[in-house]
């Protein structure tokens, strides 16, 4: 019989076989929602910052992080006008998405928004002036302009009888009741209140434009007084021109209701 050769050990067989490592998954480490934050508060954000910003609002909290710090985060971007406008490339707004997330939060840290903040998130400061508005301030320049154009050329002419010779030269029923001399006091009646109103949009006190909306108010009510009531002669306004009281009272009562604050007004 054949002696069978043994065939030769291979050279590799005498090195032990190193045992393979374990894979590890690398897994991003997740980034904080106030440090995506500190990033959109940069110049030259980017839609990918913007993008990474409302992603993490979608992902739980991390360890350390609690509801008060997410809705102080929140109300800080609803704060800012800039940071409310920036939109992801799916055209989410980043105010729309704090607003959602402290909605989501609810009670208390929803109740903590306030009517500015949610203009600011609805993106409805574009367009402060809403067509009412606009019309009060027409109404209120043509209410302005009447008297103005009535009682201007008489005004010049008591202004200029009055600086040549003082009082002496007026009859005295001119002196005590002439309405010209008071288109000066008339114009800031009739311009005061709207001007009040329209400022005060911006103020943070509440009464500011429910007290325009009265001083309007009382100002249409007296010159509707004044055209109607069957006053003496030289009251303030003789008959003829106690009409004209007329339509400055109707426009005062029209402008009062166009001016005061509603809430379909954007607030400031």
């Amino acid at each position: 019989m054949e002696r069978l050769q043994q065939v030769p050990p291979a050279a590799h067989e005498g090195i032990e076989s190193v045992p393979s490592l374990p894979t590890v998954a690398l897994q991003p480490v997740p980034v904080p929602v106030r440090e995506r934050l500190s990033l959109l508060l940069s110049p030259g954000v980017t839609t990918e910052e913007v993008d990474a910003f409302l992603a993490s609002l979608a992902e739980p909290f991390l360890p350390g992080e609690s509801p008060r710090e997410r809705a102080d985060l929140m109300l800080d971007v609803l704060e800012e006008t800039r940071l409310c406008e920036l939109t992801g490339r799916d055209g989410r707004r980043v105010g729309l998405a704090a607003l959602e997330t402290l909605l989501q939060l609810g009670h208390p840290y929803a109740f903590e928004v306030t009517p500015e903040m949610l203009a600011r998130a609805r993106g409805t400061e574009e367009n402060p002036l809403s067509a009412r508005l606009l019309t009060g301030l027409g109404l209120t320049a043509l209410n302005v302009l009447l008297p103005v154009m009535v009682l201007l050329q008489d005004f010049l002419t008591w202004l200029g009888t009055s600086s040549d010779s003082g009082l002496e030269g007026l009859p005295p029923e001119e002196v005590i009741s002439g309405p010209a001399k008071s288109l000066p006091l008339i114009v800031l009646m009739l311009l005061g209140p709207p001007m009040l109103a329209l400022l005060s949009r911006d103020s943070k006190h509440r009464s500011l434009p429910f007290l325009a909306t009265a001083l309007q108010v009382m100002v249409g009510l007296t010159c509707l007084y004044l055209s109607l009531m069957n006053l003496p002669e030289g009251f303030w306004m003789y008959s003829v021109e106690r009409l004209v009281a007329l339509v400055p009272g109707i426009l005062s009562l029209v402008i009062a209701f166009c001016l005061h604050p509603s809430s379909e007004d954007p607030a400031p």
